[in-house]
């Protein structure tokens, strides 16, 4: 009689929870109303049929590739979003090509790369007053330049950088691709590992400079708010780097931390043409940029890769048609590659990140690389 009491009343409360022991942390375990047991990640707020490992801790020397803690000098502490980010449908794109006609260092396919990264991002849902494009070519036989205020020139590319990310907010999908030389210049802050910053170079360099990372980062990513996506390809020589991100993804070691990062609250991915020691090439062929070339077929090919797809894929391209350069992938956010699926305008991830800026005790040592090596002059 006992017994047949106590099943009654649990068939009155339902379903039992199931136990969550041994879960990752941000898991839990739930029951449908059929008695099927599912796993909720409160962390990326997505849900899974099979049981989630909860990984053994081991004893290990803290490293510098683990997440920081926040700088004693500033509160930098940042609280991570719970609900899920709502897109805005707002969405901008700058595209620079720099060919260089009449200087010893002239190119021929930069500007065909903006106008097929443009078509590209017609297709992507990406508004044509929202895409702007800068270059140096002769638009018609009648032109001798472009307009002044569409010229690649460095206080165009600066302006230009600086109204895509104007107003930028959360569900905002931003989008920016040069195509043309990159190079390095030495040092003198100590805050980069090889002892060189990585620079992209417009059209007016001779006369205006070099665009340096640094000036990338802090106009682009610095400021960013979180759950904004940025999206960024770099078809340019000693363009690994290029934009200070902290997270560098290595093949097939994974993500790795640089030594002295700058975390901050967006949502930045960029697409690299090459690794910082390496040269971007165009190719043989209508004179187009490789990195470009590469993205353009493979998203074409696969409109919702994942990232890892999408990353072997450029590697795979790119050797296939015989150069030695590798693509490479840079974040402000670590997230799994096999997880996560590529988009321009989809896929908004909350910030991950513990703390904004750079961490304390964060030393850097220089020249792993190797000191004094001549700058290369070539795309």
């Amino acid at each position: 009689i006992e017994k047949a009491a106590t099943v009654a009343k649990a068939r009155r409360r339902g379903p039992s929870k199931p136990a969550a022991t041994d879960l990752p942390p941000g898991w839990e375990a739930k029951r449908t109303s059929e008695g099927e047991v599912y796993y909720i990640d409160h962390v990326t707020r997505s849900t899974s049929w099979t049981r989630p490992v909860r990984r053994r801790k081991e004893r290990r020397s803290i490293t510098r590739d683990e997440a920081p803690v926040a700088p004693a000098s500033r509160p930098a502490v940042t609280r991570t979003r719970t609900a899920a980010i709502v897109p805005t449908g707002k969405r901008k794109a700058l595209l620079v090509g720099c060919n260089y006609p009449g200087k010893a260092c002239a190119l021929r396919g930069c500007v065909n790369d903006c106008f097929r990264m443009r078509d590209f991002l017609r297709r992507e849902g990406f508004p044509a007053g929202a895409i702007r494009i800068l270059r140096d070519d002769r638009p018609s036989p009648r032109d001798f330049f472009a307009p002044a205020d569409e010229r690649s020139t460095r206080k165009n590319i600066v302006a230009g950088l600086k109204w895509l990310v104007e107003n930028a907010a959360c569900g905002d999908a931003l989008f920016f691709h040069f195509s043309g030389h990159g190079s390095e210049q030495r040092d003198l802050s100590g805050t980069e590992t090889d002892g060189f910053n990585e620079t992209i170079i417009p059209s007016d360099f001779d006369k205006s400079g070099l665009i340096v990372d640094n000036e990338l980062f802090d106009i682009l990513v610095r400021d960013l708010p979180e759950g904004c996506k940025l999206n960024v390809v770099l078809d340019c020589c000693h363009s690994g780097t290029a934009l200070d991100l902290p997270f560098n993804y290595v093949r097939p070691r994974g993500w790795q931390c640089e030594e002295v990062p700058f975390h901050t609250r967006g949502d930045v991915q960029m697409w690299a043409g090459c690794a910082d020691d390496e040269q971007s090439e165009e190719t043989h062929f209508r004179s187009r940029g490789v990195l470009t070339t590469a993205f353009l077929q493979e998203m074409y090919r696969n409109p919702r890769p994942l990232y890892k797809e999408l990353l072997d894929a450029l590697h795979a391209n790119v050797t296939r048609r015989g150069y030695t350069q590798k693509p490479q992938l840079s974040s402000t956010q670590r997230f799994d590659l096999d997880n996560r699926v590529f988009s321009t305008v989809d896929g908004f991830v909350p910030n991950h990140n513990l703390i904004y800026g750079v961490p304390p005790g964060a030393r850097l040592t220089l020249g792993r690389r190797g000191r004094g090596r001549k700058l290369p002059q070539r795309r």
